[in-house]
């Protein structure tokens, strides 16, 4: 997450004009000058969610909301860490079924921009299923 995006340089042109009193000779002159402004943004990326400890118990349970946040102009993908026990879980974000793989970790989501979103997000859990934990994380992509 080191990369830096520079900000758009802004340009200021100023005038300024000169000249002698009235009753002497007119000059008049014009100068131009610019001033170049410019920046450096980090890559900030995160992703928050209100609960970590997954309830017992089969059925649908509300995790709360998912909130995304990254300024990646090449945008990002969102990931769902979670014990292997999970793996016959499903994620819903914003109604969209996601099924959890044996490996622990699942790509839910993927953006090709910077974006600011807030989804619903809730679990199917199978019956027999312990209690666990589940983490989400946002990984920037490189172009």
């Amino acid at each position: 997450m080191g990369k830096a995006l520079s900000v758009a340089a802004v340009a200021l042109a100023c005038t300024a004009t000169s000249g002698q009193a009235k009753s002497g000779p007119q000059t008049s002159g014009t100068s131009r000058y610019a001033v170049e402004i410019s920046g450096v943004v980090p890559v900030i990326c995160r992703a928050e969610t209100d609960i970590a400890v997954i309830p017992t118990g089969p059925g649908e349970v509300s995790l709360g909301a998912l909130k995304e946040f990254c300024n990646n102009p090449n945008g990002y993908e969102v990931y769902a860490d979670y014990a292997p026990a999970l793996a016959k879980a499903s994620l819903s974000i914003d109604g969209h079924k996601v099924p959890l793989n044996a490996s622990g970790t699942t790509r839910i989501d993927t953006s090709n921009r910077a974006r600011v979103v807030t989804r619903n997000l809730s679990l199917t859990l199978p019956e027999g299923v312990p209690s666990s934990t589940i983490a989400f994380r946002i990984v920037a992509l490189q172009r």
